[in-house]
């Protein structure tokens, strides 16, 4: 009896040094921050891949999906995910256990293919994978191997060979390509030789790490929770410039010179304060939370825009019964609302930058036919809404109850319609003339306005669904009928889905059959609406959105041949 108690702790004694092993073992997290450079355009940090793999099993869609990818359901052992941490497994979940990884967008290019701008940017990825170079090195090369070839095709890689620590992946023949080196622990990846260089000079100290702004420390610490499992940044100076970037593409390709990017960044600038994002399960899926930081003035003035009406459900007749997105606008006053956006850009800006603003804030309705929207807006009450009404519409319709029919029809036909560019309609029987390019439908006390070849779409849909309430309308009305937001989007969020599950996999060398294609989208029909409500805070604007995988399907499609690039003609 005695040597048996003996024997007894002796055991104990030896699962607590194991455990006690296996717990020394276990890593400690870096700060991501001090791996990416100062002025990088967007940093996005995930310190537990592993953490977020498990929140996107745990959710609704992936579940129901399983029997269909054939995906084996999240481990919860956790004795098992400590033993990896420690580096007790094959390699290949030790890496996935310990990994810390950072995206960072270094630069913006612009080239113009087949008279397309595009927009091509420099993307860095930093993997901390606390673990040993030679047990990395094998695992590493064939991921990169795998990420080339299905982002460009079929690649030649060099490298790395004996104490060489650099490598390249790149298309024959082609200019794209992924450059990257191995230090220590550390896996540096990017899409061109100046976003290496610019995370190397950072590893080396010779250029500050984005851990020394102040600015970028506070964000994180107020946006970032337990739950979180993963994070984004953009700076005050830098949301200016990309947003000097992103006007150009409102405002015509020609219009894409350097004098008028520096005049947008810089205008930019004194009203914007930076964005960032962090997301966490929630209700079994994800909550997207973004947070876009204003001048406390500018703030004061979009109050105006953001002071909800009383609600009227009478809309919905006018949604079809498939509706594809749908943007709810409640703001109690659509002139006011359009009038504290000027009012918010002309206190911070001088006449010509104002100008140019004004000018961006047009476009945005211009697309609807509505050229003098001081004018247009006065004739209609809330709600307006923006809508694709079907997968047949290139893009979307804006939808109001009107007060002052006469007048909105005289500014509609004194602007964009006069002449024979635009038609003016009476019901939804109406046939818009698709040679001819806006068109505005009134029916029942509501105005249809867009371009003919969304308007024609929009009222076929009508006409084929108004008895029905089809699955995506019914849950966009449960939704909108529990929110408070003043403005409230719904989307299909399949095609994203389908997108993401299937690149999923395809890292995982699994292509789904066509069959397996179509009981998959099948499947997300049933259950994938996406609902972004959007706030105004004491800091800025605030949006929260509700879906199935978040912006984590968004990111996960980046990996698609043709997506690097952004084009607009």
């Amino acid at each position: 009896m005695r040597l048996l108690r003996i024997l007894l702790i002796v055991v104990l004694l030896g699962i607590l040094a194991a455990g006690l092993l296996l717990w020394l073992n276990v890593p400690g997290k870096v700060d991501l921050a001090e791996y990416a450079p100062a002025d990088a355009l967007v940093y996005v940090e995930f310190n537990d891949l592993a953490e977020v793999a498990r929140a996107i099993q745990q959710t609704d869609v992936w579940k129901a999906t399983a029997p269909i990818t054939q995906s084996k359901p999240a481990t919860q052992n956790r004795l098992l995910t400590t033993a990896a941490r420690a580096g007790v497994a094959p390699i290949e979940s030790v890496l996935f256990a310990r990994t810390q990884v950072a995206l960072m967008v270094v630069g913006l290019n612009t080239i113009e293919q087949d008279q397309t701008l595009r927009l091509r940017p420099e993307i860095a990825l930093v993997a901390e994978t606390h673990t040993s170079r030679w047990r990395t090195k094998p695992v590493m090369i064939d991921v990169v191997r795998r990420l080339t070839n299905m982002m460009y095709g079929a690649s030649q890689c060099v490298g790395p060979t004996g104490d060489a620590d650099r490598f390249q992946c790149s298309l024959p023949g082609g200019d794209r390509k992924l450059v990257g080196v191995i230090q220590g622990t550390t896996i540096i990846l990017a899409n061109s030789d100046s976003a290496l260089t610019s995370c190397l000079e950072v590893r080396s100290g010779t250029r500050p790490s984005l851990s020394t702004d102040a600015e970028f420390m506070q964000s994180r610490s107020s946006v970032q929770t337990q739950q979180s499992l993963g994070f984004a940044y953009i700076s005050a100076a830098n949301s200016g410039k990309l947003f000097s970037w992103a006007a150009p593409y409102w405002l015509g390709a020609a219009s894409a010179n350097q004098q008028v990017q520096q005049l947008l960044a810089v205008s930019a600038g004194k009203i914007l304060r930076g964005g960032a994002w962090t997301a966490m399960p929630f209700g079994g899926g994800i909550e997207d939370r973004f947070l876009f930081t204003l001048d406390p003035g500018v703030a004061t003035r979009l109050e105006p825009a953001f002071q909800t009406a009383d609600r009227d459900e009478n809309f919905w007749k006018l949604v079809p019964g498939n509706v594809q997105s749908l943007t709810i606008y409640r703001n109690r006053e659509p002139a006011a609302a359009w009038t504290s956006l000027d009012t918010a850009v002309a206190f911070k800006l001088d006449a010509l930058p104002a100008v140019l603003f004004g000018t961006l804030l047009k476009s945005s309705l211009s697309s609807y036919g509505i050229s003098n929207p001081k004018e247009a807006l006065a004739t209609l009450t809330p709600p307006l809404l923006t809508m694709k009404a079907s997968e047949a519409a290139e893009g979307s319709v804006l939808i109001a109850r009107v007060s002052d029919e006469a007048r909105l029809r005289r500014s509609l036909a004194e602007e964009v319609f006069k002449g024979n560019n635009g038609q003016i309609m009476e019901g939804l029987q109406a046939d818009p003339d698709p040679a001819k390019e806006f068109t505005a439908v009134f029916a029942d006390g509501y105005v249809i306005l867009g371009k003919s070849e969304n308007v024609r779409p929009c009222l076929v849909a009508l006409r084929n669904s108004q008895s029905a309430i089809g699955d995506e309308k019914q849950k966009m009305q449960d939704a909108a009928r529990g929110s408070t937001a003043a403005i409230v989007t719904y989307a299909n969020d399949e095609e994203r889905l389908t997108n993401s599950i299937a690149t999923l996999l395809q890292l995982q060398g699994r292509r789904l059959s066509g069959d397996e294609l179509t009981s998959l989208q099948s499947q997300l029909a049933r259950a994938s609406l996406a609902e972004t409500e959007t706030r105004l805070g004491t800091a800025g604007i605030e949006r929260k959105t509700h879906s199935a995988f978040g912006q984590f399907s968004t990111l996960m499609t980046l990996l698609q041949p043709n997506n690097s690039a952004s084009a607009a003609r």
